[in-house]
């Protein structure tokens, strides 16, 4: 038997935020690394986090978060957000409920429609990766595949 349920955004719809072309603040690193998260305006008017954690003990042990703030159909339900990608480090193999398969060494998670559909984490489909070995390399791989825009050094002022 299916369980199904509403999803919050269809794989199509997660795509297109994460194709959304994001402007980062200039001091954007000190901001993330101090706060461990930052908010950035998406150029459609979405409303994104970067969330960032890594073990001060176990360096390999991180989770790089790309969400959206869910706009709000109540008052409730203001601060909800939706996992669209999560960048982990190596130390804890995650199983992909659906396919019961397991996914060791360094991991990212995709938000996808199917997962949501059965009642499971919205991101809680992974694939293995060696496009980063640790955590700035994940924070490099989220700018990078989420359309985010670092200002650019012709941007700046010389005078």
């Amino acid at each position: 038997m299916q369980i199904t349920q509403e999803i919050t955004y269809s794989d199509q719809e997660i795509e297109d935020l994460i194709q959304e072309p994001k402007k980062l603040p200039d001091n954007w690193k000190s901001l993330l690394y101090t706060a461990g998260e930052l908010d950035v305006d998406g150029n459609d008017g979405n409303k994104f986090r970067i969330i960032v954690r890594q073990n001060d003990s176990y360096p390999s042990d991180f989770s790089v978060i790309l969400a959206i703030l869910v706009p709000p159909s109540d008052p409730v339900s203001s601060n909800r957000v939706f996992r669209l990608r999560r960048y982990n480090g190596s130390t804890n193999p995650h199983t992909n409920r659906i396919e019961k398969n397991e996914v060791d060494g360094f991991h990212i998670h995709f938000a996808t429609e199917r997962y949501q559909l059965r009642r499971q984490k919205e991101d809680g489909y992974a694939k293995k990766t060696c496009r980063y070995n640790d955590f700035d390399g994940a924070v490099q791989c989220l700018i990078e595949d989420a359309n985010f825009e670092e200002r650019s050094q012709s941007q700046l002022r010389i005078f």
